[in-house]
């Protein structure tokens, strides 16, 4: 009986100091692995911040890219209703002049019928 307690003895006093030893070796290792936990922690954080930064960065290109191509597409409408003013413009010019020699036409056919009816006579 005496060496079963003296057994029980050992195995409780023998897990009771792997337990302190286990407790001294994790504060030794959390210690030792402190820096490099908080350089992870700043790493990351730094990594959330570039995203952010980059998420914020893309929004504005887009914003400014739409904003061009309003921009754009009003000057295009303004253009496309410029060439039509002038399309028009031009086309009213054109049957002015084609009036004109119309006019011309009849007006020297006109002079020649009174010189032809004149001298025939």
């Amino acid at each position: 009986m005496k060496k079963i307690l003296s057994v029980l003895t050992v195995i409780v006093l023998s897990t009771s100091f792997a337990c302190a030893a286990e407790s001294q070796l994790q504060n030794f290792v959390n210690k030792k692995l402190a820096p490099l936990t908080q350089k992870e922690k700043e790493l990351n954080t730094q990594i959330e911040e570039y995203k952010k930064a980059e998420e914020q960065k893309k929004v504005e290109m887009e914003k400014k890219q739409a904003e061009q191509k309003a921009e754009l597409e009003k000057k295009r409408a303004e253009l496309e209703k410029k060439q039509a003013e002038q399309k028009a413009s031009l086309e009213k010019a054109k049957k002015d002049y084609e009036e004109r020699q119309e006019a011309r036409k009849k007006a020297i056919e006109a002079e020649k019928t009174y010189w032809k009816n004149l001298l025939n006579k």
